[in-house]
């Protein structure tokens, strides 16, 4: 189960430990994902995309964050931190530091959509096991056991090796963390070697001692179940829940404090050690971090502590995974960087450290010429708007480019609100020169809007299902626009248009549609992908990602069989849209997803 999928089930379990489940067999390294043959690659910047504010959005089509679990760590041996982001599927995202912005924040390039070809599970820890001078890994093995992944190349070229089997304690027993709690490795006595600090749902924290002479395949001793008589409690005094922590100098005092982030606790809580480095003695008592400007979110707060501008004083970054505070407040605003300054203080620079393009959650793209003007424009559709959590949003990004140079800039929303899971397409439905928008939503109907103003609640209306994806084609090749409506049982309704290209009148021909069934959330769109003239078809998913379906008829019979050389490597809740954005006459594909972004893929 993906971790945002699993962050609704916390607060059921958040208060009662889990039994460990089997322990996994043997295995050798995970291997690579499959292969993306596809000719469609992704890219990040292939044009500029500005905000309202006309920035420059450097990182714009990385496709948005909801659950970002943020490491900071020296990635390519050039002694400056880079960044990771574990947002899905198993995976990090690498992002290369590259100076400072104008703004002075900490500047990034993508470095890697998944960094070393790695499955990390659901959390993965960097840290130097075996005292070689690169950084090796502890990732979670499904389900929730721990995996070592021995870095044998050098700090600049990685190459890990992961050993056969889970980490075991010195009595052989398999270590065993919650996979919604993200233990932590640091020095916490100042011995010189690696501790292991697993958080329990139940308020403790183990610490695990590395036993000596084993770091080339670490065996770790349990020398603590109750780490310095902690019990922690958050909300309101008596919750505790999944967790992260970080284990780090806060207050530059030369000894290691603690720093915790919960599901039940809207910010961070820094446990001062009131001890020395070798003989730490944590307060019983918790302060909000950072003193004097806290952080407050949403919960479940997974902080990250290294020099990243180069002072050389700790900074802070701050994933917002979402806990018991209503996470869709914070599902755009939700990767906070604070920068340590010479007084001790940190001060809170951006909610939105990456520069990527982001709407919340669930994107739905859909690309048509809004304004006219013979260039295509960007509609982003959401799932609910983080400010006002009463309805999802289409959010509108102009191209004030040209048709061949495109170049896109938000310019706001549309105004159509009451609904969610807003899911837009478009076409010349009444062929009067104007694009007109079709709205899918979480209901059975699918709206008709021209000029911004509704024509039409319900033109189709599926017999049965919700979540309507709407997508536009002529099926059968008689000069007019037919109808694929996509739903959350994973099949496809086709209604034939039985009207004429000025007057449309959609009539259900089935609710299967080629016996085509993607699992969940099917979101199709229709294009020529191949050149040859007729329409193929793509269909997004909620977990089987975006499938190509090949047109093997023609034109007038379209019959669509399933490509499986094609893999697309895409997030959860994939929608696509296609459309020439560059008028080389081959078309891009924009895919929203899970994290309310965009990824643009292109030949």
């Amino acid at each position: 189960m993906k971790l945002a999928g699993l962050l609704p089930l916390l607060a059921l379990i958040a208060c009662a430990g889990s039994p460990p489940p089997p322990v996994p067999a043997a295995a050798p390294a995970a291997p690579p994902p499959p292969a993306a043959v596809s000719a469609w690659q992704p890219v990040v910047h292939p044009f500029p995309v500005l905000d309202s504010a006309g920035r420059d959005l450097t990182l714009a089509f990385v496709g948005g964050f909801n659950v970002p679990r943020p490491q900071l760590a020296d990635l390519d041996g050039d002694g400056q931190l880079d960044l990771t982001i574990h947002e899905w599927g198993g995976r990090m995202i690498g992002f290369r530091r590259e100076g400072v912005t104008a703004e002075g924040l900490p500047a990034f390039s993508l470095l890697s959509w998944r960094w070393a070809g790695l499955d990390v599970g659901e959390w993965s820890r960097f840290a130097d096991l075996d005292g070689d001078g690169d950084l090796d890994l502890m990732a979670e093995w499904p389900f929730s056991y721990l995996r070592y992944l021995r870095n044998d190349g050098t700090a600049a070229a990685p190459r890990y090796v992961a050993l056969p089997d889970t980490l075991r304690g010195s009595d052989d027993t398999p270590i065993f963390a919650d996979r919604q709690n993200i233990p932590q490795l640091g020095d916490v006595n100042c011995d010189g070697r690696p501790d292991l600090l697993i958080g329990r749902v139940t308020g403790v924290i183990l610490r695990y001692e590395l036993v000596e002479g084993s770091e080339r395949t670490p065996r770790f001793r349990l020398a603590d179940d109750h780490w310095q008589g902690l019990t922690i409690v958050t909300g309101q005094g008596s919750m505790h829940g999944a967790n992260t922590m970080a284990i780090v100098d806060a207050d530059g005092d030369g000894d290691h404090d603690l720093v915790w982030g919960d599901f039940f606790e809207a910010g961070l809580l820094w446990f001062q050690n009131q001890g020395s480095c070798t003989a730490p003695a944590l307060s019983p008592e918790a302060v909000r971090f950072p003193p004097g400007d806290p952080v407050v979110t949403s919960g479940y707060n997974a902080p990250a502590f290294g020099d990243l501008d180069g002072d050389g004083r700790q900074d802070l970054v701050v994933g917002v995974l979402g806990g018991a505070y209503d996470p869709n407040r914070t599902s755009v605003v939700n990767l906070h960087y604070y920068a340590g300054s010479p007084d001790g203080r940190f001060t809170r620079r951006t909610g939105r450290l990456l520069p990527v393009l982001d709407v919340g959650s669930e994107s739905v793209p859909a690309l048509l010429d809004l304004d006219g003007d013979g260039d295509l424009d960007l509609l982003l559709g959401s799932k609910i708007d983080p400010l006002r959590r009463s309805t999802g949003l289409i959010h509108r990004l102009e191209n004030v480019g040209t048709a061949r140079r495109p170049a896109f800039r938000m310019t706001g929303q549309l105004p159509l609100a009451g609904a969610y899971h807003l899911a837009p397409t478009g076409a010349d439905l009444d062929d009067d020169g104007r694009a007109d928008l079709l709205v899918g939503s979480f209901g059975a109907s699918v709206a008709w809007y021209r000029d911004g103003l509704l024509v039409d609640s319900a033109l189709v209306t599926i017999p049965r299902g919700s979540n309507t994806t709407p997508a536009l084609g002529d099926l059968d090749g008689d000069g007019d626009l037919d109808l694929l409506v996509g739903e959350a049982s994973g099949a496809l309704n086709h209604y034939r248009n039985d009207g004429t290209p000025t007057a449309p009148r959609f009539v259900l021909v089935t609710e299967t549609y080629g016996g085509i069934d993607v699992g969940r959330r099917s979101a199709p769109a229709l294009a020529d992908l191949d050149g040859d003239g007729d329409l193929d078809l793509l269909v997004g998913s909620d977990d089987e990602g975006l499938q190509l379906f090949r047109n093997a008829g023609n034109r007038t019979a379209p019959q669509f069989a399933r490509d499986t050389t094609v893999h697309f490597d895409l997030p959860p809740i994939s929608a696509p849209a296609v459309g020439d954005l560059d008028g080389d006459g081959v078309p891009e594909i924009v895919v929203g997803g899970i994290g309310g972004g965009a990824v643009l893929l292109r030949k």
